[in-house]
């Protein structure tokens, strides 16, 4: 895993025989790793109380971060009732839908909730028998998503954000067109030498077809087909009833040499301030178009000219680091298309033969977040990493002499800009080691509790301080404040309750 931290690898510009390694030794590590969380969940899973019941399927969702989660979980399943309904550990029904199962075939399903989850922890769910309740859903038509909240309506020609209305504070998202996806015609290098901008826009993607394609109490999901050259582009934007945020999945198919794609989100804001995630942190930058490094999330936030109060949007991606603000206009950077190892000063020929980085399949999702506050207090960095760290759900199977609970939670931060980004074994194997960090810039004290070995850390965190603990293993043996390679014991930490 570390060599491939390599930054040639790293950054995409190493030659594509180098990749060929890269992936092989990636695969081997994402192995081992799968294997470790198998049998991690099927060891708690096991032990789970479930009665039998006829016709009944329970899943068993686990939450990887902690904090109490509210979060969306598809499920790919055989056959199910028909009528069916879905049931949380309480027995309360909870919207449920069927979308599109990944197999193209007879007997299979897939199902879509909203997963209520308890910090770094599990719930069981239930699918039964019965006729469905008549849960609130999304107003939805080919080009329009509407709920409580937002007004989301499409262009038909170009396929992009016409206008995204936030109905409860009465402001308008976007000046302009949004969500377009730009071609950029970039002749540099692979590693972009000389380049700070990329700003020489050849023409963007324009629709071949939109749809609603989904329309459930869950979500409600319109596609915009596209194309440009001899490419082609599907956006999937989704709509909740009740979460405050737009996701939209992205599947591009890109055969163009010497270009790169962006989407572009004008925001109709003034007076702005651009945020990027760093690893554990932020930075602000700037708003001069450069392309900038940033990793799970960017937020721009200002006022808006529609109320004159203040107003943001966060975007959060699941692999797309890179990207740039230009006054109010967010830029995210989707592909880049040079040769690979191209390296100035050398000029390839006109009919050089070289491979082209970034060609065929690529997916991404990315969620949109509107906010009337800061981004601190909308919970950016927990809802990017809900993003990127998904729910692991499973499909369970009756364990009548189980002694867990169907729901269970293992830790709680009392702060909600402390967060708790690693639990793990010592290296040595002495106790566990805790890795936590300030996410908001601002001092603060906080409780972190851990229920199954009955143990409270209570520890002051500067701004953006990062600290890890080591917890031993005996009942009364102190936690203590270590370096993050675990080997200098900075002092004690926390307390026995």
């Amino acid at each position: 895993m570390l060599f491939n931290q390599f930054h040639d690898i790293l950054a995409g510009t190493s030659i594509p025989s180098a990749y060929t390694d890269a992936a092989h030794l990636h695969g081997e590590a994402m192995a081992i790793a799968d294997r470790a969380l198998n049998y991690a969940v099927q060891s708690l899973a096991w032990q789970v109380r479930v009665e039998p019941e006829e016709e009944m399927r329970p899943i068993i969702v686990f939450n990887p971060n902690a904090w109490e989660s509210r979060v969306v979980v598809e499920v790919e399943m055989g056959r199910i009732p028909d009528p069916f309904i879905l049931l949380d550990d309480e027995g309360q029904e909870r919207p449920v839908q069927r979308v599109q199962q990944e197999a193209a075939a007879r007997g299979r399903n897939r199902i879509a909730f909203i997963a209520e989850l308890p910090a770094l922890g599990y719930r069981t769910y239930r699918v039964v028998p019965g006729t469905p309740a008549d849960f609130a859903r999304v107003e939805a038509a080919d080009t329009l998503l509407e709920s409580e909240r937002f007004r989301l309506a499409f262009d038909p020609e170009r396929g992009t954000i016409r206008s995204l209305h936030d109905k409860r504070h009465g402001v308008e998202v976007f000046d302009g067109d949004a969500a377009v996806p730009t071609v950029i015609r970039d002749t540099s290098d692979t590693w972009g030498h000389h380049v700070f901008r990329f700003q020489d826009v050849e023409g963007q993607f324009m629709a071949t077809g939109i749809r609603l394609i989904e329309h459930g109490p869950v979500r409600s999901v319109v596609r915009v087909i596209s194309e440009y050259g001899n490419s082609h582009l599907r956006q999937e934007f989704a709509v909740y009833p009740d979460l405050d945020q737009i996701d939209v999945r992205l599947l591009v198919e890109w055969r163009e040499s010497q270009r790169a794609l962006k989407l572009r989100f004008p925001l109709n804001l003034f007076f702005i301030r651009s945020v990027y995630e760093v690893p554990y942190g932020h930075v602000e930058r700037i708003a001069t178009g450069e392309e900038e490094p940033g990793q799970a999330w960017v937020d721009v936030t200002g006022i808006s000219y529609s109320n004159h109060e203040r107003y943001g949007l966060s975007i959060l991606n699941n692999g797309k680091y890179s990207g740039d603000v230009l006054l109010q206009e967010i830029g995210l950077t989707v592909l880049r298309s040079p040769i690979y190892a191209h390296h100035v000063p050398f000029e390839p020929p006109p009919d050089h033969g070289f491979p082209i980085v970034d060609q065929g399949m690529q997916r991404v999702s990315y969620t949109l977040v509107p906010h009337d506050q800061s981004w601190e207090e909308t919970g950016t960095v927990r809802l990017a990493a809900e993003l990127n760290q998904r729910p692991i759900a499973l499909l369970a199977t009756y364990r009548p002499d189980g002694t867990l609970p169907q729901r269970a939670g293992f830790l709680s931060v009392d702060r909600p800009n402390v967060i708790v980004s690693v639990l793990k074994r010592a290296e040595d194997g002495d106790g566990l080691i805790l890795r936590a960090y300030e996410t908001d810039n601002a001092a603060t004290r906080a409780a972190i509790r851990l229920e199954p070995w009955d143990r409270t850390i209570e520890a002051e965190f500067g701004p953006g301080e990062i600290k890890t603990f080591r917890i031993p293993e005996e009942p009364d043996g102190p936690v203590v404040e270590t370096s993050m390679v675990e080997l200098e014991e900075i002092g004690p930490a926390g307390r026995a309750p």
